[in-house]
C-alpha cells in the first residue's frame, strides 16, 4: 500500500480505542491508502457483522497495533481505483473476507484496500448488502466441505443448522449428494429442511443417542456448528471426521478425527467465494444499521439465535 493522497486522505470508519461492550464503537475517519501493485481499493457499501466482530471488539480476539482499531470480517462494495498489475478494474463489484490485525485492517470502513486475491466478483443480480454476509460464512462452509471429502451417499449431521453458516452448508452439502441430518428447535424444522437437510432432529438431551437411531447407526461425519464438542462425538462413526468451530473443549476420544475449521487461511483465496453468489445460499432477510448504530448491530448479533444476517451499510 502506498501513502494515503492529498485528494482523499481519510475515510469514515467504526473503530474502538480500548476493548469492552459494544458502547465502545465509535464513528471516526482513519488515512485511505493508494492501491500498490496486486491491490485494489474498494468503496465499501456493506459490511457484514459476525460474532468474530464480537470477540474483536471485546478483546479476547485483540487486533495487533496502536489504536484505532478497525473490527469486520466481511464486506463487500465497488472497486474505485487499481494499483499497477491488479487483476480488477474500476467499477467491478466485488466481496472479500478482511483480516483485522493484517497490514490492511478491519472491514467496516467506506474505503479498504485489499490484495487483488482476496476478492471475489460479485454478479450484477446480487445485492451487495447480501453478498457482504457471504465472504466469512462461505470461507469457512468451504473449508469445512474440503476437510469432510465425503462420497456422495455418505450422511453428515449439522449441529445449528438453522443459522448462518448452516444457510450455506447445508445446499452446499445437499448438492454434493451427501444425506444431511440437521439439529435445529422444531420451530426451525421448515427452514432447514428447505435449505437442503433431509431430515431434522431436535436438539436437547441425548442428541448423540437419538441421531444414531434417527439415523440407523452412526453417521460419518457432523459439522458441529453449535460447538456441542464432546457431546456429538458418540454419533460419529470411529473413523469418521468432526468439523469443529472455535477451537474443540473436548477430549476427542472417540476414534472420529476431529478437524478445527480455520478460516484465515482462506483469505487469499477470494475467487472461490463466486461460486457461492447464487440465491440458494442467500436464503437469510437482513437488519440493516447505518455505521453510527454499529452499537446497536453489535448488540443485536450478540443476543444470540439470529435468523438474519446483520450489516453495517457505509453507502
Amino acid at each position: 500500500m502506498h501513502p494515503e493522497t492529498a485528494s482523499l486522505t481519510t475515510g469514515l470508519t467504526v473503530a474502538f480505542t480500548q476493548p469492552g461492550g459494544p458502547d465502545v464503537l465509535h464513528v471516526t475517519r482513519v488515512p485511505v491508502a493508494e492501491p500498490g501493485p496486486g491491490e485494489a481499493r474498494v468503496r465499501v457499501e456493506a459490511a457484514a457483522v459476525h460474532p468474530s466482530d464480537i470477540a474483536v471488539r471485546a478483546g479476547v480476539m485483540p487486533i495487533a497495533g496502536p489504536p484505532p482499531h478497525v473490527p469486520g470480517m466481511a464486506y463487500a462494495g465497488v472497486v474505485e481505483a487499481v494499483g499497477p498489475d491488479s487483476l480488477w478494474r474500476t467499477g467491478d463489484r466485488v466481496m472479500g473476507m478482511a483480516l483485522p490485525s493484517s497490514p490492511y485492517g478491519g472491514a467496516y470502513r467506506e474505503r479498504l484496500v485489499a490484495p487483488d486475491d482476496t476478492l471475489g466478483a460479485v454478479p450484477d443480480h446480487i445485492e451487495l448488502d447480501q453478498a457482504a454476509t457471504l465472504p466469512m460464512n462461505g470461507h469457512t462452509a468451504i473449508q469445512a466441505m474440503r476437510v469432510l471429502d465425503l462420497p456422495p451417499g455418505s450422511t453428515v449431521v449439522v449441529t445449528g443448522a438453522a443459522g448462518a453458516l448452516g444457510a450455506i452448508i447445508l445446499p452446499l452439502a445437499a448438492a454434493e449428494g451427501l444425506r444431511v441430518i440437521g439439529v435445529c428447535s422444531d420451530d426451525d424444522r421448515p427452514i432447514v429442511l428447505e435449505r437442503g437437510a433431509a431430515s431434522t432432529v431436535a436438539r436437547g438431551d441425548d442428541l448423540a443417542e437419538r441421531l444414531v437411531v434417527h439415523a440407523g447407526g452412526p453417521v460419518d461425519a457432523a459439522v458441529d456448528l453449535a460447538v456441542i464438542d464432546d457431546a456429538i462425538l458418540p454419533a460419529v462413526r470411529p473413523g469418521g471426521v468432526v468439523v469443529t468451530l472455535r477451537g474443540w473443549a473436548g477430549s476427542g476420544d472417540s476414534g472420529a478425527r476431529v478437524v478445527p475449521v480455520m478460516v484465515p487461511r482462506e483469505w487469499h483465496a477470494g475467487r472461490q467465494l463466486q461460486k457461492l453468489a447464487d440465491a440458494r445460499y442467500l436464503t437469510r432477510p437482513l437488519e440493516i444499521f447505518t455505521p453510527h448504530r454499529a452499537e446497536e448491530a453489535h448488540a443485536r448479533v450478540q443476543s444470540g439465535r439470529l435468523r438474519s444476517g446483520v450489516v453495517i451499510d457505509f453507502r
